[in-house]
């Protein structure tokens, strides 16, 4: 008797444990695509009544689209293990992770290009290069748009080559649900991958990130000496972009790391730990909508008006 009840209550627990896991996941999911819905939103008006946005502006509207996707992105594995293999077969399967790590590395980048840009606008100096790419940011911004969505697709498509469906002749559905990767090409596409689109990325956040710090300290120190307040209010506003930034990159950071200790943990055989990778992402695509609309003034202002 003792045993079975033992067993009731793990069962119990075990049942409890997983609705609690599914409602915190639906719930950072939801927060996510709605959060960066109204993003997408607020910038498309714009847009529809000036037919222009601000360089950064489309930035953000891009990134807040793909944060859209990334929680679709963990639908995917599903649908295909359970529907597209048994109707349109290995090549379905392999489509979806082309799409799982294309939108995931594009969010990185244009979250890159994000602090990037920002940091173009707010710090002054007298390079050459830097006064040309800030005359011309607009039409360098869209060249740039077209050219980080190529390099992601063209980082996303090797992992076609990598992946081998093992089939098992006693499932009808699901038959494509289990594959394996083939030899020592996944850990150096691993390393490419995770090097071009996720370190890479962070290198231009924190440099971006530490310039324009380093710029508005300087500046402060200039303001305190000649005891001037005339560009207070413009400079509590590219201080507000940077904790903004700042508050990004470490979003960034516990995100990412986690997700690749987790992809390590999986690749050594531990799959319990795949269930952190799906709420890691949904905590990242939730998470930026907040902070973009806290620290974003034109986002803040239409919030308040909801």
């Amino acid at each position: 008797v003792t045993t079975v009840y033992i067993v009731g209550t793990s069962l119990e627990m075990g049942t409890t444990e997983s609705i609690v896991e599914v409602t915190v996941r639906l719930v950072i999911i939801f927060f996510g695509i709605i959060g960066n819905l109204f993003i997408m939103g607020v910038y498309l008006l714009k847009y529809r009544r000036s037919k222009a946005l601000q360089p950064t502006e489309l930035i953000v509207t891009i990134l807040a689209f793909f944060n859209v996707l990334i929680p679709i992105n963990l639908v995917l594995p599903m649908i295909r293990g359970y529907f597209l293999c048994n109707y349109f077969g290995e090549a379905s399967y392999k489509l979806v992770d082309v799409i799982v790590i294309f939108v995931s590395k594009a969010s990185y980048w244009f979250l890159a290009w994000l602090c990037f840009f920002y940091c173009v606008q707010i710090i002054k100096v007298n390079w050459k290069l830097f006064l040309d790419l800030k005359r011309k940011i607009s039409s360098v911004v869209k060249v740039l748009v077209f050219f980080t969505l190529l390099f992601c697709i063209l980082m996303s498509i090797p992992v076609i080559s990598i992946i081998q469906i093992q089939r098992n002749s006693s499932q009808v559905l699901g038959h494509c649900k289990n594959f394996y990767m083939k030899g020592n090409n996944v850990f150096i596409y691993g390393v490419v991958l995770t090097a071009l689109t996720s370190l890479l990325p962070l290198v231009i956040m924190v440099v971006s990130s530490l310039s324009i710090v380093i710029f508005l300290c300087k500046h402060s120190r200039n303001m305190t000496r000649n005891v001037s307040t005339g560009g207070s209010s413009h400079s509590n506003a590219h201080t507000a972009v940077a904790i903004m930034l700042i508050c990004l990159i470490i979003l960034f950071i516990v995100c990412t790391f986690t997700v690749i200790f987790a992809n390590l943990q999986v690749s050594s055989g531990e799959f319990n730990i795949l269930a952190a990778i799906s709420i890691t992402s949904s905590l990242y695509s939730a998470g930026s909508a907040v902070i973009l609309v806290i620290g974003t003034v034109k986002l803040r202002k239409s919030f308040k008006k909801l």
